[in-house]
């Protein structure tokens, strides 16, 4: 019913046509936000530092059992392995394929053993780790079938801005000897933002993936100051309107602070400046994701009208001494 052969790298009509289904799935999955493979990625070759395979997952079209009907690729894995043999996996089956057994019977074909000599599937990869964003019915009955655990979660909270459902927003209390500025536009290279980042004691994997998505630039910050003009921490927001559930969302992409300003009411001050900056815009919806083990995230964003949407998991195949990645 299916064939695949690894691949160090795609090219001609290979590669175009896998752009064209991670284009397309990432479409069709944007609004329930499930997982999907950026194309940059698709381009990806291994270096010294890691192996790059890719996994075209072809059938015949429409899955017809004739013999002279064309292959097509419907579904698509991106594996990364690292020197220490942790393989990254990203997946995603073209959305006509869905529902249609592909991920069972490449599962059952393949397998899921990685102790071997070389790895899973001859690939070298020791573990394998995937995110499964948002409460996707099908990751859950897989992962169910074959007792695949998950080693991370992060949740997706919504806070209704404006609406039946929304709550009235309070004003920013900023905290004595404090000074919240007025948002400016985020720039790749921000200083301010990395020292905040280098003194915040973040674990490395929540600081890694801020980092990694802060180099991008876009969006807004906003700065809380102390009387000295010391930055005692940001929040990163966007107002540029996404759909969501039919209604007009944005989201706080990160909130960070330095050690030293936890607990003082500075979190909360940035959290609502941005909330009111996205209201000022005609935002409808604020999206923001925690790690649920975050106890002091989870409870300031309970008191100030924010609810849980999603659970993302993380789930893993074999042992491995890195520690669980933070939600990418």
């Amino acid at each position: 019913m299916i064939t695949y052969e690894w691949r160090p790298r795609l090219e001609g009509a290979e590669l175009d046509e896998v752009i064209e289904l991670v284009t397309e799935a990432a479409e069709y999955d944007d609004e329930a936000g499930f997982s999907h493979i950026d194309p940059t990625t698709v381009r990806e070759v291994g270096d010294g530092n890691r192996t790059v395979a890719h996994l075209p997952i072809k059938a015949r079209r429409d899955l017809s059992p004739l013999e002279d009907v064309p292959m097509v690729i419907v579904a698509y894995l991106h594996l990364a392995v690292d020197a220490d043999g942790l393989g990254t996996v990203s997946y995603v089956v073209h959305p006509e394929y869905r529902s249609r057994g592909i991920t069972t019977l490449l599962v059952e074909e393949i397998g899921l053993e990685t102790d071997g000599a070389d790895g899973w599937d001859h690939t070298g990869a020791k573990a394998l780790r995937c995110w499964a964003y948002s409460t996707h019915p099908a990751s859950g009955r897989l992962t169910h079938r074959f007792g695949i655990p998950a080693v991370s979660r992060q949740w997706t909270l919504v806070r209704h801005l404006t609406g039946p459902f929304s709550l009235p927003l309070d004003k920013p209390e900023i905290p004595a000897g404090v000074t919240v500025t007025e948002p400016r536009e985020l720039a790749a290279d921000d200083q301010v933002i990395a020292d905040v980042l280098a003194s915040s004691e973040l674990a490395p994997r929540h600081r890694d993936r801020v980092a990694d998505d802060l180099r991008l630039g876009g969006g807004m910050v906003v700065d809380a100051r102390n009387a000295d003009g010391e930055v005692l921490g940001f929040v990163w927001f966007s107002t540029e309107h996404r759909r969501h559930l039919e209604l007009r969302a944005a989201p706080v992409d990160a909130l960070v602070l330095t050690a030293a300003a936890r607990g003082g009411g500075v979190g909360t001050a940035l959290l609502l400046s941005a909330l009111w900056h996205q209201l000022d815009a005609d935002v409808q919806v604020s999206t923001l994701r925690i790690d649920p083990d975050d106890a002091g995230a989870v409870r300031m964003c309970r008191l100030l009208g924010y609810e849980q949407e999603d659970v993302h998991s993380c789930y893993q195949l074999g042992e491995s001494s890195s520690p669980p990645p933070a939600f990418r």
